[in-house]
């Protein structure tokens, strides 16, 4: 009656040491991908958030475009506005108009747009961080390859499994 429990309990701790193998091995490969790919995916994500705030600059600007072609359009082709830049440009009044204050967002204003537009870049995600600890600290990468080697051994030394009879003598 032991031999099936024997056999069981042999079944379960391979079946346990073969897990513990393939994750010492995939923590390894994971290790070594991350010092890796640390430089890389450090510059895309900074590349990445520079295109964004470029494209941001860029919508920015063709609205200042479309603003002052609107404004070019009316020049060439509506006296009425002429007239009334003029007015605005030199401050002259008729004698029998009433000029009323208004806000500044309601005047007649037909500067550049929104020329002093500030795009503040978006913020890098939260691993960034580490990935410049890895990319840029030598120590920090050898420490983190000397974790994968050491991973690496110990699944091969102590977790590999040894099958009884598997030799032959010819």
């Amino acid at each position: 009656m032991s031999l099936p429990a024997d056999s069981e309990r042999a079944s379960r701790s391979s079946w346990l040491t073969s897990v513990a193998f393939w994750l010492c091995l995939f923590a390894a490969g994971g290790l070594y991908a991350t010092v890796t790919l640390s430089p890389k995916l450090l510059t895309f994500f900074q590349l990445h958030r520079d295109y964004h705030a470029n494209q941001w600059k860029l919508v920015s600007l063709k609205e200042q475009v479309d603003h002052l072609q609107r404004v070019i359009d009316a020049q060439k082709n509506d006296p009425a506005f002429v007239r009334e830049q003029a007015r605005d440009d030199f401050d002259v009044a008729a004698p029998d108009e009433q000029r009323i204050p208004v806000d500044s967002r309601l005047r007649l204003n037909i500067g550049t747009g929104n020329a002093n537009l500030v795009v503040v870049p978006r913020d890098l995600p939260w691993h960034t961080g580490l990935l410049a600890v890895v990319a840029r600290s030598r120590a920090a990468a050898n420490t983190l390859l000397g974790l994968a080697a050491f991973l690496v051994l110990y699944a091969f030394t102590l977790l590999n499994e040894r099958v009884k009879g598997s030799r032959e003598v010819a």
